[in-house]
């Protein structure tokens, strides 16, 4: 050490640095945030389904599935219906698309040795159409492995500089959290800062997940239920109702629904759904996730008594 020049020297404890800060950053992720806590437990929540001997029921989604949807009330609803009782998991990570669930699937639930009968998702807008957004920091730092990268270069676009930050993503934590880090910083220095970005994102998700419905298709989604299906597990959709309905439903996608036979709740015009039952333009209170809940099991216990 005493020989190397100064640039080198600088160079070695720049990278004992990182390397102590990436370290430290591991073990503690999961406080940067409640969605960075939630994804961190994903392998334990897909470890619950593959222990239980009861029927198991995935929820995946974001966080207008996890407003929308109680997961307790969900339960005993379907017990009052006379259902089986069943292991009920929700996996609904913030602002995540098709490419984020069909990556925790293949990843967290695909290698299960008791796999769920049903996986559930959530959606509104494009989100379930290959054009929706791709986010290749969070795809590589939290869902998706390195194999899962040449399966999405096949299926969708990604230009070099999307491809390199999935790469780097996947291999280092600080990359992965900066904006969690930031955030976690500005909040600090900057009164309300927290309230407004948060804003700002949720219309922002809206606007860019909606996809053209000229180009619109559906190829993740039909691999993802021909895969199901080869396990002899069910998939439902389910449309999540928006404030002022400001969505419609892509034809290719009703399409692909038809012609691989699977259920689509649609429940983005429901009656009983009023605008004093949102907190913001998307996401539904208490109030509000108790009516939609109450929906949904009753709908589940048709699903399920209805031969296949």
């Amino acid at each position: 050490m005493k020989n190397l020049p100064p640039v080198a020297k600088a160079l070695i404890a720049l990278l004992v640095i990182l390397l102590a800060a990436e370290t430290l950053l591991r073990s503690v992720e999961g406080t940067l945030s409640g969605n960075v806590a939630h994804i961190v437990e994903i392998p334990e929540l897909a470890d619950n389904l593959n222990k239980s001997n009861k029927p198991g029921l995935l929820i995946l989604g974001n966080s207008l599935t996890n407003d929308g949807i109680d997961a307790s009330r969900l339960q005993s609803g379907l017990n009052m219906q006379g259902q089986a009782d069943s292991t009920i998991e929700k996996i609904v990570p913030d602002g995540t698309t098709i490419w984020s669930w069909t990556c925790i699937l293949r990843n967290r639930i695909y290698e299960l040795k008791n796999k769920p009968d049903t996986v559930l998702i959530g959606f509104a807008w494009g989100q379930l159409a290959d054009q929706s957004r791709l986010l290749p920091t969070s795809l590589g730092g939290f869902f998706c492995s390195y194999k899962d990268l040449i399966h999405i270069t096949e299926q969708a676009t990604m230009n070099s500089a999307q491809i390199g930050e999935f790469v780097t993503a996947s291999t280092f934590r600080l990359f992965t959290h900066r904006e969690a880090i930031r955030n976690k910083i500005l909040s600090i220095l900057i009164p309300h800062y927290m309230t407004s970005t948060q804003e700002i994102n949720r219309r922002l998700r809206g606007t860019n997940s909606a996809a053209s419905a000229s180009d619109t298709t559906y190829r993740e989604l039909s691999l993802t239920i021909e895969q199901l299906k080869s396990y002899g597990k069910d998939i439902v959709l389910m449309a999540m109702p928006i404030r002022n309905n400001p969505y419609s439903l892509d034809p290719e996608l009703l399409n692909t629904v038809k012609n691989k036979d699977i259920t689509l709740l649609d429940y983005r015009n429901l009656d009983f759904i009023t605008d004093d039952l949102f907190t913001d333009e998307m996401h539904l209170t208490k109030a509000g996730s108790a009516l939609l809940t109450a929906r949904l099991v009753d709908d589940l216990a048709k699903i399920r008594s209805t031969p296949h």
